[in-house]
């Protein structure tokens, strides 16, 4: 755990450094699976962005019951730690309710001035951004890199070919299958030694 956050202070600093494009990729990742691992490589890969930055939501309105933030963020850690274009940011933990998308990004703007944002989101949420709360000032103020469904066909910057879920893991999870490699080695490890979804 605390070799991750070491690794992850440092990426974050050669990335102040070098004043990159950054791919934002906001979620519960609850938990984080090999779906999320390949948006930030196809959008490293197709040099859409130079970096991407994994963003764990504090709370999502629209889901009960999540997983305490800091376990979330350390699956997140363990799943990206041999990433180098990759990292982590905690700015949530900081942030007070209402927890709006909006009120997060103005925080990572100002985390990341000097670098141009680009929210990698899914074709049907980029549909509905402008029913957010500042949906307007999200859609006026970032760039954005769609990626597809699987077995979705749609104009996108990104085509995701794997059909995952959180969903579809939380419930293996809890009829205590195989998870691994649709998550890590280390998530899935994390996962039985928390009991999580159960």
């Amino acid at each position: 755990m605390i070799l991750c956050i070491v690794q992850n202070v440092v990426k974050l600093k050669k990335l102040k450094v070098n004043m990159k494009r950054i791919g934002i990729l906001l979620g519960s990742f609850d938990p984080p699976h090999i779906g999320h691992i390949n948006m930030a490589i196809q959008a490293l890969n197709k040099e859409l962005v130079d970096h991407v930055v994994f963003v764990p939501t504090k709370q999502n309105p629209w889901k009960e019951n999540s997983t305490d933030l800091f376990t979330r963020c350390t699956m997140v850690m363990s799943s990206i730690k041999e990433i180098d274009k990759c990292s982590i940011s905690f700015i949530e933990s900081d942030l007070k309710e209402p927890y709006y998308a909006s009120n997060t990004l103005r925080a990572l703007q100002k985390e990341y001035n000097d670098c141009e944002l680009y929210l990698i989101v899914g074709a049907d949420t980029s549909l509905n951004i402008i029913y957010w709360h500042e949906g307007e000032w999200i859609l006026n103020n970032f760039k954005f890199i769609t990626v597809s469904r699987p077995n979705y066909i749609t104009n996108c910057d990104i085509k995701q070919t794997l059909d995952v879920s959180s969903t579809m893991i939380r419930e293996l999870a809890q009829q205590e299958k195989i998870l691994f490699p649709l998550v890590t080695k280390d998530v899935e490890k994390l996962i039985k030694l928390n009991k999580l979804y159960k």
